[in-house]
């Protein structure tokens, strides 16, 4: 792996925006009704919230790093977060998620190669292809082992 120099910041910012699009639009923003009561503290109307949800995709206008929204998987809350630094989490989104930095349920992040190529990775630096609709199935598999770790 290859150090990064601010050569590589557009691309890792734009390399983020378009996993920020295919992920916003495979996993898509929760209504806010389905937020529980005690979350809709902080949170804009559902209009605003839908007419803001749009706007991300639309335009790269108005995009702040991180990007955050909460999405709903087997009956969990969760949130993704993309950073701008090439860095993709799941992690819970419910009242769970409200303490100070939740664990991640599934995180990928992109390195740099030999040759200066970039690729995304798991924690352990395994490459992953993505987005990809096969990264599916291990989200799939990350949520449900959390899901059977508080069972």
């Amino acid at each position: 792996m290859h150090s990064l120099d601010l050569n590589d910041l557009p691309f890792l910012q734009e390399e983020s925006l378009h996993v920020y699009r295919w992920l916003f639009a495979e996993y898509p923003e929760i209504e806010e009704m389905k937020i529980p009561t005690q979350e809709l503290k902080d949170h804009p109307s559902p209009e605003t919230k839908i007419s803001q949800s749009q706007n991300r995709i639309d335009t790269n206008e108005n995009i702040e790093f991180p990007i955050r929204w909460k999405t709903e998987q087997m009956g969990q809350i969760l949130e993704w977060v993309v950073s701008d630094m090439g860095s993709v989490t799941l992690r819970l989104g419910g009242v769970e998620g409200n303490r100070r930095n939740p664990a991640p349920i599934f995180y990928l992040s992109l390195r740099k190669k030999d040759g200066g190529e970039f690729h995304w990775t798991d924690p352990e630096g395994n490459p992953v292809p993505f987005p990809d609709p096969s990264i599916h199935k291990d989200i799939q598999n990350r949520i449900q082992l959390y899901i059977d770790s508080i069972s």
